[in-house]
């Protein structure tokens, strides 16, 4: 495995950064380009494996279309890979001078007149010591002829030393003996190409690994600095060519018209064109409509398309180029008119040009570093479509299935309706496979898909697991009859006559059906509905079944306890226990707990963990916890003569996500006359799972109201130090009772610590809760915990035993 660093990839960038070919010092004529396969001696570089984040055929790609001469050596020298330009510039075909297994860099390299101490064993040090080199030299051609170059030589890092490379870049600098002018044109030259090379080594490693829509915007910022340009814009093609997006953008946006990217605009014409368009400001060209431009004191415009997948993805267009940086492309003076460039002319030698200005060509580049990234990201994109897709029908596959099952049963906690996943399962599809074919029973399941894909209400899923069956994922179902409904509409659609290879196939299937209940997992949903499906199929073909009568009646039991909890919230039948949080230093009481109870007429006492998913499950949690908010704040305002405790009332994810919530607690407490500094609001780590922008929004205002944050049962579930940070707001942690009860026990004692201490880092208080015994109470003393409630301190009480303990403890 090979690596390459952040100097070796600024390199490499200038291996990239034009497209011309240049001839050799002595005006010689360029020979015929021979591919380094066609030298025995030398690998091609798609031999040497790959490296990390960048395969060989990449690299060599990149090498291939240089203008530089380029050279891959192993750490002795020894060249192993040369681009077809060091062919021709080096004569390596003809028989250069060095070792039998190939040409050496010390062969090849030779020091500047300037400094002759230099070798190329002092080069190849520097590299393996610091990574990079960057200097002056000579290449020695076969002929004996020399070549003065700007070299930059970077290492590959292998897996180990010995498979560690070197790749060296030489740019063809010409004569050395220049006027001063010429030479501050080349000083100034070497600057932006310095700079031009950093811009590319950096939007390169965004295209490898990066976001796309965060490399266009690095883009147009890094183009703009670079080129002092008044703005940059990243356009994208859509279906048809003339439908363009500006997906990107960097500079003065204040004339809506010069962004416009339509029909007759520069971008739609450098689409039509798939050429690189300069424009300079000529008032009558009649290319494209030049007027916006004109209108906004736009002197010049430079669009080059970025190359899709058979056809153009978009363009960058730069608008307002620094004079200095718009140098001809076709030889032409920039005062003349500029007509279309073909992407292959390459720009002029700056240092023969007449005007003292740097070319666009990076332009080119980058479209190319860009169009190298779309391209990537559509491979991506087409690999994850593809994992998650049945390769026959083009449907979900199982994983995906079982996804969206879960997902539906999230969704479904905070409605009154539920999620039926429906098994579908072909009858007798062997015998279609036994008897016309394979061939005719995959185009037999295609028609399938596509019928059942169909037949589905929006919103629903219908996958395939495998075989002959496919399973339907059916959101917002009322009860099981609709179920039944949905799942006759299932199996009519499959029922119809298909026509196959001539033959008209009748076709049936049997359908389970389980609908979601609790806390249920796709994969058991999955098994249930299986389960059923094999009970329709043992009634005949094409029926339909639900999950077993005990289900039936467990959902029954469940709608029958939704209507008693409305009926018991109406009647106020409903009540509260409070029980203490003590501070473990002192012993004081600082808070208490409200905690919901019902007693019901019949059953008898529901827990909350029934209750309170039934109130999540139908809708009735926001008035189950503004009935509880209200009360405790009233209670608590009464206690308010006799004790500065406070109250803490448990509010889920639901509750925060309603609309006004934050307005109902200021009305509450306004009310109640309680301050608020005495409520507090106890969440637990599921919020994560409903992590919105209405939820931190919520709590944000609560905790600027003065409302105390709790994080309740952490440990519990879905703790993250990622979802902590972005929760500022949280005051207090609770730890989970399990832990507690866990203690005394080496593991459990050092989780606790461990939870104090992220605890208090993040400069909050820590309760234990679930406290049952003396030793539990002293371990958490032991583990700097601040606060502790449970029965071996208080059970919960009623209102009026709870203000007999608070008169009690006033008068001790």
């Amino acid at each position: 495995m090979f690596t390459i660093g952040d100097g070796e990839a600024a390199a490499l960038g200038t291996a990239v950064s034009t497209d011309t070919t240049k001839g050799r010092t002595d005006g010689g004529a360029e020979g015929t380009t021979m591919t380094p396969a066609e030298d025995a001696s030398i690998p091609p570089l798609t031999a040497l494996g790959s490296a990390d984040g960048y395969s060989w055929s990449t690299l060599a790609a990149i090498f291939d279309r240089s203008p530089d001469v380029v050279l891959v050596a192993d750490r002795d020298g020894t060249v192993v890979h040369a681009n077809p330009h060091a062919v021709t510039t080096l004569g390596i075909g003809a028989g250069l001078p060095g070792a039998s297994g190939g040409p050496t860099l010390e062969s090849v390299l030779v020091p500047v007149d300037t400094a002759p101490s230099l070798s190329t064993r002092h080069i190849l040090t520097t590299v393996r010591n610091h990574g990079t080199w960057t200097g002056r030299t000579e290449l020695r051609t076969s002929l004996g002829e020399r070549v003065a170059v700007s070299t930059s030589a970077f290492a590959v890092r292998g897996h180990d030393e010995d498979s560690s490379l070197v790749v060296t870049i030489h740019r063809d600098v010409a004569s050395p003996t220049v006027d001063d002018h010429h030479l501050q044109k080349a000083l100034d030259a070497s600057t932006f190409r310095a700079a031009e090379q950093r811009v590319v080594a950096e939007l390169s490693r965004l295209a490898l690994r990066g976001r796309l829509d965060e490399l266009l915007s690095s883009a147009t910022d890094s183009l703009a600095t670079l080129f002092g340009a008044r703005c940059v814009i990243i356009t994208r093609a859509h279906d048809a060519p003339a439908t363009l997006e500006t997906v990107a953008t960097t500079g003065d946006t204040a004339d809506a018209d010069l962004f416009s990217p339509g029909p007759a605009s520069v971008m739609a014409f450098a689409i039509r064109s798939a050429a690189r368009v300069v424009w300079t400001g000529q008032p009558d060209d009649e290319r494209f409509d030049v007027s916006p431009l004109l209108a906004a004191g736009i002197g010049n415009a430079v669009a080059v398309p970025i190359d899709g997948t058979g056809h153009p993805w978009g363009v960058l267009t730069v608008l307002g180029v620094d004079s200095r940086y718009l140098g001809a492309s076709d030889g032409t003076s920039i005062d003349g008119v500029v007509e279309t460039v073909p992407l292959h002319i390459a720009p002029r030698d700056i240092s023969q040009m007449d005007n003292p200005m740097l070319d666009t060509s990076a332009l080119d580049t980058v479209s190319d570093v860009v169009s190298a990234a779309v391209q990537r990201v559509g491979v991506e994109s087409e690999l994850r479509y593809r994992s998650l897709r049945d390769p026959l029908t083009g449907l979900p596959n199982r994983a995906l299935a079982y996804d969206r099952i879960d997902s539906a049963i999230d969704r479904g906690l905070s409605k009154s309706t539920t999620t039926a996943v429906m098994l579908i399962d072909l009858d007798d599809f062997k015998s279609i496979n036994d008897g016309l074919g394979h061939e005719a029973g995959d185009s037999t399941l295609i028609a399938i898909g596509n019928r059942l894909t169909r037949a589905s209400r929006p919103g629903d899923t219908v996958a395939r697991l495998g075989g002959d069956e496919f399973v339907a994922v059916c959101e917002n179902i009322a009860d099981a009859e609709e179920s039944l409904i949905v799942a006759q509409l299932y199996a009519d659609a499959v029922r119809a006559p298909i026509v196959v290879d001539n033959n008209e196939l009748r076709i049936t299937a049997s359908i389970g059906v389980a609908l979601a209940d609790g806390d249920v997992l796709g994969n058991e949903l999955i098994r249930r509905a299986d389960v059923a499906m094999y009970r329709a199929k043992d009634t005949g073909r094409g029926n339909s079944a639900l999950f077993d009568t005990d289900d039936r009646e467990h959902r029954r039991h469940q709608l029958a306890l939704s209507a008693d909890l409305r009926t018991a919230l109406d009647s106020q039948i409903l009540t509260l226990a409070y029980q203490p949080i003590f501070d473990i230093a002192s012993g004081r009481i600082t808070a208490v707990e409200a905690l919901a109870r019902w007693q019901h007429p019949t059953l008898g006492s529901v827990s909350p963990e029934t209750f309170v998913r039934i109130a999540e499950r139908t809708g009735q949690i926001n008035s189950l916890g503004l009935w509880a908010l209200h009360t405790a704040c009233v209670q608590a305002a009464e206690w308010q003569a006799i004790s500065d405790v406070g109250v803490r009332v448990n509010v889920s994810a639901l509750q925060l996500r309603q609309p006004g919530f934050v307005d109902s607690v200021a009305r509450i407490l306004s009310s109640s006359g309680l301050p608020v500094g005495r409520l507090g609001l106890e969440i637990t780590e599921t919020v994560w799972l409903a992590d919105t922008a209405q939820v931190r929004d919520a709590l944000t205002e609560l905790h600027a109201m003065g409302v105390s944050i709790l994080l309740d049962d952490l440990g519990s579930g879905h703790s993250s130090v990622t979802y902590l940070s972005r929760y500022p707001v949280i005051e207090a942690f609770k730890i989970d009772q399990t832990y507690i009860q866990a203690m005394p026990g080496k593991q459990s004692e050092a989780i606790v610590t461990a939870i104090v201490s992220l605890a208090h880092a993040f400069d909050v208080a820590v309760v234990g809760e679930g406290v049952e015994t003396q030793v539990q109470l002293d371990r958490l003393r032991d583990s700097g915990c601040d606060l502790a409630q449970g029965f071996w301190l208080a059970h919960p009480a009623s209102a009026s035993e709870m203000t007999t303990m608070l008169l009690e403890r006033r008068a001790g």
